[in-house]
């Protein structure tokens, strides 16, 4: 059920939260506030009376009519073409479609994967009407309008995955998210199954979108919406799994029966870095109550399962500044040009060294580069390289569960039978790959940049790769969460068993009868998980139910897949917060 209450937008206060929820949510209540409406009429008549010069300009034979870029003239290498009047309006639309460049990651055109999910498309949606209600990019009012009928309606255009660099705006995205409103592409509607041709697109809206008007085909594309729809939403669900982290770390402590000292308030004020505070707060939480932690009486534990807070703080530190940083460009103007009523520009402090010809009184337009993706760029990274680091550390706790010379007395892989059986070996295989690969994914595509428009745009920040990596690292990392709560999980059972079986080493009988008594016991030992679950912190419980809730505990070799599937499922719809 949606929340009750709308969002309201006004070109100033959206929020990652606000905006996550309405781009995963199509049953949103969408409110426009009639003062950003204001703004947006007051912006539109400035290029109303910017083309109204320009035609009486050329209709008088003046030779240096007043131009203003992407209004007048040509777009990009072709902004020194001035336009007959005539041609100004189709020149909006001719920019949409030429622009429908986009590729997928195959040349199945039916294939869904080769389009960004529904929600980025949504988000970027409502992002790029936001930044509409600054009154700064020159539309109309009614415009304006049909994108939030979009998107009360479900509206998702289907928007290739790639083609954008980043700079001048996510452009190629950016046209076929809008190219429904000419005719071009297809749609699906939130809730229904399919895919809609643009040809439908009036019958949903309940009416024929308007024509596109001058300036409007520019400002639609020309911003940085599609990569920070994708990394608003990668971000949202990277802050989740620092919690997920820290939940599957505690659950870790308790399974080698870990040292207390490493979590103590005292250590971790003594550097108070925020996101380290609040780590070390939250696994301290997971772990009251609990009955395995200190239970081997070592000094300290490795650094994996030590510096989780460090580790882990460091990541909500740098997410917290790609949170700024997104938030900001939530409600930004990022089109070019852009207007400002009634503003004379600081150019005009040169006015003495204007060149014969160039009449800056009557330009109206300030072209600038609001359009660079590169604060993006390297947040995505940023972000990227913060997700990759709860991965790594997580793989590295897994290991050490797993390995009978670390692990405090458990048996190798945590099965019964070893040798026999292989117990989650080869999930630990599965996650190091997952963390390789992450670890790939995190090279920064912010550092590349390839010149292009005849060097017009000679640096290009990639944002919209960027944000994409970020979200194929984040998958990868949900997945090796994944395995650590599993054999976490499995490891506290083993943990509360060998309390029960006087805390000799498991796995280690000579004789092959005694391990099978070893492990008809830990059957009958795991039968009843509630005495497992009272050992534990009040947070670690709560994790450990959950995880045993979609998997069983490992008693003899079976296939694992299905079960860290629903794992992983586990892990990327779990509540922020602790427990």
């Amino acid at each position: 059920m949606a929340d009750a209450r709308p969002l309201v937008v006004d070109g100033a206060s959206l929020t990652v939260d606000g905006l996550v929820h309405a781009a995963r949510d199509a049953a949103v209540r969408l409110e426009i506030d009639p003062e950003a409406m204001e703004r947006v009429a007051a912006g539109r008549r400035e290029i109303e009376e910017a083309v109204a010069g320009y035609e009486a300009a050329v209709a008088a034979g003046d030779p240096h009519p007043p131009a203003e870029y992407g209004i007048t003239t040509g777009f990009g290498s072709f902004k020194v073409v001035g336009l007959p009047p005539g041609e100004l309006a189709d020149l909006q639309r001719r920019l949409l479609l030429s622009h429908c460049v986009g590729l997928g990651e195959t040349a199945d055109r039916d294939d869904r994967t080769n389009y960004f999910p529904a929600d980025v498309v949504r988000a970027a949606l409502l992002i790029r009407l936001n930044a509409f209600l600054s009154g700064h990019s020159g539309v109309r009012p009614v415009l304006v309008e049909t994108l939030a009928a979009m998107l009360r309606a479900g509206v998702a255009p289907l928007v290739p995955l790639h083609g954008s660099l980043g700079a001048s705006g996510d452009l190629a995205p950016l046209a076929h998210l809008f190219g429904v409103l000419v005719g071009e592409g297809s749609f699906e509607i939130a809730g229904s199954a399919g895919r809609h041709p643009a040809a439908d697109l009036p019958e949903v809206l309940g009416g024929q979108p308007p024509a596109l008007a001058h300036k409007e085909g520019l400002a639609l594309i020309n911003g940085t919406s599609v990569s920070a729809a994708v990394l608003a939403l990668a971000l949202h669900d990277a802050e989740r799994l620092v919690d997920v982290a820290d939940r599957a770390a505690a659950l870790t402590v308790e399974a080698l029966a870990g040292a207390a000292r490493a979590f103590d308030p005292a250590v971790h004020e003594a550097r108070p870095h925020p996101g380290q505070l609040a780590s070390a707060a939250a696994i301290r939480e997971l772990l009251a109550g609990s009955r395995l932690v200190d239970g081997r009486a070592q000094v300290q534990d490795p650094y994996s399962v030590r510096c989780a807070p460090q580790v882990h703080g460091a990541s909500r530190d740098a997410l917290a500044h790609v949170r700024r940083v997104v938030e900001i460009e939530l409600n930004a103007s990022t089109d070019n040009p852009l207007f400002f009523p009634g503003r004379t520009g600081w150019d005009h402090e040169f006015a003495a060294n204007w060149p014969a010809g160039y009449d800056g009184d009557r330009r109206i337009a300030f072209s600038a580069g609001n359009f660079h993706g590169q604060p993006l760029a390297l947040a995505a990274d940023f972000a990227a390289i913060a997700a990759a680091e709860l991965g790594s550390i997580a793989e590295r706790r897994t290991q050490l569960l797993l390995d009978p010379d670390h692990n405090g007395g458990l048996p190798r892989n945590l099965v019964p039978l070893g040798g026999l059986n292989s117990g989650a070996m080869v999930a630990h295989y599965a996650a190091a790959g997952l963390v390789s690969d992450a670890k790939s994914l995190a090279h920064p595509a912010s550092v590349d940049s390839i010149p292009t428009s005849a060097n017009i745009e000679d640096h290009v920040s990639m944002s919209a790769n960027a944000a994409r990596k970020l979200r194929a690292v984040l998958r990868r990392v949900e997945a090796v969460l994944a395995v650590e709560l599993l054999v976490a999980a499995q490891g506290v059972e083993w943990r509360t068993f060998r309390r029960t079986a006087g805390g000799a080493p498991l796995g280690q009988a000579a004789s092959w009868e005694h391990r099978r008594e070893e492990q008809q016991a830990f059957a009958r030992h795991v039968a009843a998980p509630a005495g497992i679950a009272d050992a534990l912190g009040g947070g670690t419980r709560r994790v450990y139910r959950a995880v045993r809730a979609v998997t069983p505990p490992l008693v003899d070799d079976r296939p694992l897949d299905a079960e860290l599937a629903a794992l992983r499922a586990l892990v990327s719809s779990w509540p922020a917060g602790v427990g």
